[in-house]
């Protein structure tokens, strides 16, 4: 008995070598990674291709709008300035405190006049011209004027009641995120 067991020993590792030999000369694909913490739990590269949500939002009153608006080769535009008359960038407005006054832009192309471009070719002149402003008087108050027949009128904010809401959706320059701009129309009524 005691002779059998180191036999049993030497067969068993016999055994096991040759399986150890035969698999090494199967030539088996491992796929070896670099270690990472978290793919237990998360697909890292899936992570870094998703892009990152950012919310913008706008409080606005109800007179204003984001979007043009377009009749033919006429088109409507709204154009924000602050307080030195400067035009602002829509995309960096974040408070509308900031803005001094809208003008609502008429932009249409004049087919009796003309200019010649640098080709010395005769187009139609472009002409924008402002159909209506909105003043910031103070706080909660606007001054609305209506042009060509100046027709005034005092407006007054009531930013507690929201009247519209329009989003936008749209991927960034580097395509890492998408910025969705959400405005929030409240309401503006006559004095």
């Amino acid at each position: 008995m005691n002779r059998a067991i180191p036999w049993a020993i030497i067969i068993a590792i016999g055994i096991s070598a040759q399986h150890a030999f035969a698999d090494a000369k199967k030539k088996h694909k491992v796929d070896r990674k670099a270690w990472n913490p978290y793919a237990c739990c998360h697909d890292m590269n899936a992570i870094e291709k998703t892009p990152i949500l950012i919310t913008d939002i706008y409080l606005v009153p109800e007179f204003y709008s984001i979007d043009s608006v377009h009749n033919g080769d006429t088109s409507f535009v709204y154009s924000c300035y602050d307080r030195r008359d400067s035009i602002m960038d829509m995309d960096t407005v974040q408070n509308f405190e900031q803005v001094r006054y809208i003008s609502l832009l008429k932009n249409f192309t004049d087919h009796d006049h003309t200019y010649r471009d640098n080709d010395g070719t005769k187009k139609p002149l472009p002409v924008s011209v402002i159909a209506k402003r909105y003043d910031k008087l103070g706080q909660n108050k606007w001054m609305s004027i209506a042009y060509p027949g100046n027709k005034y009128q005092e407006l007054i904010e009531n930013k507690n009641e929201i009247v519209k809401v329009d989003s936008f959706m749209e991927e960034s320059a580097t395509g890492k995120e998408i910025i969705l701009s959400v405005y929030k129309y409240y309401k503006v009524t006559t004095k």
